[in-house]
């Protein structure tokens, strides 16, 4: 099973659609808030969870819990959470292995949160914590998202940044076993 995991698209809907165009054959479409209708619209099994700036449309839950392929993924956007991703480096981490902690204790395999900004993929307790950064317009990097594979029992993260010449380059990846 094929996801492609998005956040903070703020309205950018093109280079949500290029890369949902050029990573093709994708049976689920993750939105983790902040401007989940242009998700909703592609066309795409969609789940999402509802952002700081999202307003009218179908209404979502602030967290959820789904269970793509017998995976469980914890599903955030993280302002309700309190989490700031301009604190220090120690906070950020102490955040992470929190909300990783929450997800173990739902069941869950993987946390995915937005508002941050900020691509993260990383192992935290036998949880894997991503968020697909951004693709708001405004920011200084390019525009990013998350593709996860599911197996039975392996997932494959990875995080993809578009550059400068349009083309989508491979920012962090991981291999995360079912435990």
């Amino acid at each position: 099973m094929r996801i492609a995991a998005f956040s903070d698209t703020h309205g950018n809907i093109s280079d949500m659609r290029d890369a949902i165009c050029r990573f093709g054959s994708l049976d689920l479409l993750v939105h983790l808030g902040d401007g989940r209708q242009a998700a909703e619209a592609a066309g795409i099994a969609f789940r999402g969870v509802w952002g700081n700036n999202d307003h009218g449309g179908t209404m979502l839950p602030d967290q959820a819990v789904i269970e793509p392929q017998g995976w469980q993924f914890l599903l955030t956007h993280g302002h309700e959470t309190g989490m700031n991703p301009y604190n220090p480096e120690p906070v950020w981490q102490t955040y992470l292995r929190e909300m990783a902690a929450r997800a173990k204790d739902l069941g869950a395999h993987a946390f995915l949160f937005g508002h941050a900004h900020k691509p993260v993929l990383q192992q935290e307790n036998g949880i894997a914590p991503c968020n697909p950064g951004d693709q708001h317009t405004g920011t200084r990097t390019g525009p990013s998202f998350a593709l996860i594979e599911l197996e039975a029992l392996s997932a494959r993260f990875r995080i993809f940044r578009k550059n400068k010449a349009g083309d989508w380059d491979l920012l962090r990846e991981l291999r995360h076993m079912k435990s």
